[in-house]
């Protein structure tokens, strides 16, 4: 049997993923299915059936350890949500905000079970590793329409937040910590960053070698994420396997080089240190392993391969956490690794041969790399970027030594200025090319359907199939061609079915909340304030659904004072504050009344404005809504605050939102459009 660490590692992740999926009842029968499966295998002893028994047992072992898990860890911490305790634990991790306000992540024991939560509130003076002791008032982490708070922690063993109930006693480690000496030296490079390069050249190194995208402009940001090369800004098995490399050609210089034991000892130092220069990053946890198996092949004298690196990494993480299966750095690296490593060289052996090897070879790398993580996208990220296979080929040559130079500045303790000039060159070219292909106008394709899910989950089972079965590449790329085109036209369909319909879009930053309204090519937009956040929603709407102008935008309050940046949206008409107009068009309405505004779309009444003063007490409050709404009678009222219990809205439906998207059609029907 071939591949055994490779064939066991993703049967096991299988098995965790489906169990994710599925009840705790309903994966005790998949496993006991599985498990009689493999009986009857035994009895047969027919061709493939030991490496079929072995898929098997390891799919419904995974099953049965998640919900060993699930019943021992998972469910006694969550019966603590809604209850006020006092915990004692460790600091793991610090982030420091304005107004002297931190968050918390602390590892402790809640029920028995070893767990970690997540805590805003001032800053304490707590550090990493210092202990803490603190009462908190605990609370179930739950997904919204702005951020999935729940599905990003449940997969790095976080299932609960608190807030402080009384003051923290903070005790100091006074013994020497290797990770908050590294950890510290992480920082003092940054800062060392940041002081030679002030620019935007600084502000992407850091994002692209230390992960800190804090510093990134909006516009930036957006590019990135346009252009297709958002994994250059979380830091993952590409830096490692460049300071690996650089670590090999330095220790290739000395006597090591002659000594195999000591020279995977070294290497595999380096990358435990840079994992904690790294912070413990997920994504570098998980290329860290990966590399440790793969150069350990060679001093234990075995053939290395990708697939069982990648297989055995899988195990060491998901073996102590169940729930990392599902987490989406995790099964993005899988993919992409398999991308480049396994399917890019069959690949290239193809199409990489003849004229211009090299060039063609790194263009079908990221082509790869690109096709094999484009379910997960899709899944993800709720779209994918057309010129990220271009983008990543023009950017790689000036991405690698831009990355090489900063590895050695931090090598040589923060000196040698000239690799930092060097790199900041190479950084002003990335900016360049990131803004030329990131402002092309359909360079990121959104889908936002109910379908991608499910088509995304199909597609990725069929490619895997026809590589298991076929084993040609060919065929395989064929497989994942046939899935883009499927989940390409099941998109086009969908907005021919909407095209005739009022899309309404409304967004809320927690205070302030805005309206889109777009119908046949017309866009109204309303604004409560003139908040930055809500301009940023604003302006990546028309530019995400490739929408040049809008028709009318209305801002009602300047207490941002921020109204100048609104007024530089592309519209045809700008209606100010304090202004009373009305805008009418064949099939949307708007009426400005200065303090509030109301859009007519389809006989469906929106009606935006300071939450103090609504006009009629039989309107229907929308707050930030996660749930959904089949239908709404009578008029639609967007508030940019609470009115829960206020007096005359007893019976006025108040509900939370970030985002939320919804079709209106001709007989005035209202229903969710997408769930993201």
């Amino acid at each position: 049997m071939r591949h055994k660490l490779g064939l066991i590692g993703f049967s096991y992740l299988a098995g965790l993923i489906c169990a994710e999926f599925f009840g705790t009842a309903t994966t005790g029968v998949f496993a006991i299915a599985a498990l009689l499966m493999i009986s009857a295998l035994a009895v047969t002893r027919r061709g493939k059936s030991a490496a079929i028994s072995v898929t098997l047992f390891t799919f419904s072992a995974a099953m049965i350890i998640h919900g060993i898990y699930t019943i021992t860890v998972y469910i006694p911490v969550t019966e603590y949500d809604g209850k006020t305790v006092e915990i004692n634990g460790t600091i793991t991790d610090v982030v420091y905000y304005d107004h002297d306000t931190a968050a918390f992540t602390i590892k402790t024991n809640i029920n028995g079970a070893e767990t970690s939560i997540n805590m805003f509130g001032e800053d304490n003076g707590g550090e990493t590793g210092d202990n803490i002791k603190i009462t908190v008032k605990l609370s179930i982490l739950k997904d919204n329409q702005s951020f999935s708070e729940k599905s990003y922690y449940k997969p790095k063993n976080i299932f609960l937040s608190a807030s402080p109930k009384s003051k923290a006693e903070i005790t100091s480690r006074k013994n020497l910590s290797l990770k908050k000496l590294v950890s510290d030296y992480s920082d003092y490079i940054g800062e060392r960053i940041s002081l030679l390069l002030r620019g935007e050249e600084g502000d992407i190194l850091k994002a692209m070698f230390m992960g800190d995208k804090t510093g990134l402009s909006d516009s930036l940001s957006e590019n990135i994420k346009r252009a297709g090369i958002s994994h250059f800004t979380a830091v993952s098995g590409l830096h490692l396997t460049l300071i690996s490399h650089i670590v090999l050609l330095i220790v290739s210089l000395t006597p090591l080089r002659h000594h195999r034991y000591l020279k995977f000892s070294v290497l595999t130092s380096i990358i435990l240190l840079f994992m904690l220069f790294f912070k413990l990053s997920h994504s570098v946890v998980r290329a860290g392993i990966m590399l440790i198996i793969f150069y350990g092949c060679e001093p234990f004298m075995r053939k290395s391969n990708v697939f069982n690196s990648v297989g055995a990494a899988v195990l060491i993480i998901t073996l102590p956490d169940p729930y990392a299966c599902v987490d989406a750095g995790l099964l993005l690296s899988v993919a992409g690794t398999l991308g480049v490593g396994v399917v890019s060289p069959a690949a290239a052996r193809k199409f990489g041969t003849g004229r211009f090897s090299a060039v063609k070879k790194a263009f079908i790398a990221s082509l790869c790399a690109i096709l094999c993580t484009f379910p997960l996208s899709c899944i993800y990220f709720g779209g994918f970027s057309l010129v990220g296979a271009l983008t990543n080929t023009v950017l790689y040559p000036l991405f690698l030594p831009a990355l090489s130079c900063v590895s050695l500045f931090s090598i040589f303790g923060g000196n040698g200025s000239i690799l930092i000039f060097l790199a900041g060159l190479c950084a002003k070219g990335m900016i360049w090319i990131i803004n030329l292909f990131g402002s092309f106008k359909y360079a990121y394709f959104p889908l936002d359907y109910a379908f991608v899910i499910p088509i995304s989950f199909l597609s990725a089972a069929y490619i895997m199939t026809v590589s298991f079965c076929f084993k040609d590449i060919r065929k395989t790329l064929k497989a994942v061609l046939v899935s883009i085109c499927v989940l390409l036209l099941f998109t086009s369909i969908a907005n021919i079915y909407y095209l005739d319909k009022a899309k309404l879009t409304m967004y809320s930053d927690g205070d302030d909340a805005c309206i889109i309204a777009e119908h046949m090519g017309s866009v109204f937009i309303a604004a409560s304030d003139d908040s930055p956040k809500l301009l940023r929603k604003i302006n990546d709407y028309l530019k995400n659904n490739f929408i040049d102008e809008a028709y009318t935008v209305t801002v009602l309050n300047t207490s941002h004072n921020a109204i100048s940046m609104f007024s530089k949206i592309p519209c045809q008409t700008f209606i100010p504050p304090e202004s009373k107009e009305a805008i009418y068009t064949d099939k949307i309405n708007l009426i400005n009344e200065s303090d509030r505004c109301t859009l007519s779309i389809n006989g469906v009444y929106v009606s935006l404005s300071p939450a103090k003063a609504p006009s009629d007490n039989s309107i229907t409050v929308l707050y930030g809504y996660t749930g959904k709404i089949h239908k709404l009678d009578g008029k639609v009222f967007v508030s940019s605050k609470r009115l829960e219990g206020a007096k005359g809205y007893e019976n006025a439906k108040n509900l939370y939102y970030e985002k939320a998207s919804y079709i209106i059609t001709e007989n005035g029907f209202l229903s969710r459009r997408n769930q993201g």
